[in-house]
């Protein structure tokens, strides 16, 4: 009997995701102790499944204050992006002694207290990794900045989740990481008719799960992943048995097929999704129980990583 792999990533940046978005101080208007707490219930509920995940995080986002005062790279410094300087809303928010939404370390540390999850990278600062907005300079700039985060905290991510999913200066990230999480096929494009494809394909019957990844050289591409649907906005208005329906089939096809299921979100999703959590326990109750039925074997990046690509 096949069996089929599931994996669930989780992009963990706070206002980063959007810091270029965001002008005179205006933000989305989270805390960090609401998303501290949104962290602890998502650790809650992967364990209550039995479901290790990938958590990918941005490394100013994690930052304490302490360790910001002394990043002159984001506090003082110009970081090129577009014509603009990405940090920008950052420093005004940090001007007026106003880090929440910014900075969570708490975020950071629950994770890996709780020892059974993958912790990733997902950049520095979020800043976009793409060839055609970021020079190799200021990729490999983010990227040393990134080695020397984690190094002093004691870690060494081995998966790479680009900020924005937008893969880019894969020489250099080859030469710290094994293996990224490529975007998904309608990602790809970021125009208003390719968002529009996206919120068609969360009701979409026919889709299905993606092969096994096969390396050619690192870093290697890892299977890539669906975005559990956010519902708000004008996601909302799909039904939620709808998402789980889907689910169902997705994970049976995997099973079918031998192939993967791995779908994403941001942990702030959590925040601002109306039931985001209910529809995420629904979803992780199918998971084990194929799981227990031995049809269906859960990974994070780093186990596929490396039981599925360093073998080859």
């Amino acid at each position: 009997m096949s069996k089929g792999t599931f994996i669930f990533s989780l992009d963990c940046e706070g206002y980063w995701g959007m810091a270029d978005m965001l002008a005179n101080g205006a933000t989305p208007g989270w805390r960090s102790a609401g998303l501290a707490q949104t962290y602890a219930r998502l650790l809650d509920l992967f364990e209550r499944f039995e479901v290790p995940a990938t958590w990918a995080f941005v490394a100013a986002f994690v930052h304490t204050p302490e360790e910001m005062q002394s990043c002159t790279y984001l506090t003082k410094e110009r970081v090129p992006y577009r014509g603009q300087d990405w940090a920008a809303a950052f420093k005004t928010s940090w001007a007026a002694g106003d880090t929440d939404g910014w900075l969570c370390p708490e975020a950071l540390e629950l994770v890996r207290r709780s020892g059974a999850h993958e912790i990733a990278a997902h950049g520095f600062s979020h800043l976009p990794l793409d060839e055609t907005d970021t020079t190799a300079a200021s990729a490999g700039r983010e990227l040393d900045l990134l080695a020397a985060f984690w190094e002093a905290r004691g870690l060494g991510p081995d998966t790479f989740v680009f900020p924005r999913n937008q893969p880019g200066h894969l020489e250099q990230l080859g030469e710290r990481y094994a293996a990224y999480r490529p975007p998904h096929r309608l990602e790809v494009r970021r125009d208003a008719g390719a968002r529009l494809l996206r919120l068609l394909d969360e009701v979409n019957p026919f889709v299905n799960p993606v092969g096994h990844s096969s390396p050619t050289r690192r870093p290697a591409a890892l299977p890539s992943a669906m975005l559990l649907n956010h519902r708000a906005g004008g996601r909302r208005l799909v039904p939620p048995a709808i998402t789980v329906i889907r689910a169902r089939r997705l994970l049976q096809r995997a099973i079918e097929t031998d192939s993967v299921v791995h779908l994403y979100s941001h942990p702030h999703n959590f925040l601002t999704g109306h039931r985001q959590l209910e529809l995420l326990a629904e979803v992780l109750k199918i998971v084990q129980a194929r799981v227990r039925a031995g049809e269906l074997e859960v990974m994070t990046q780093s186990d596929y990583a490396a039981r599925r690509l360093r073998a080859a």
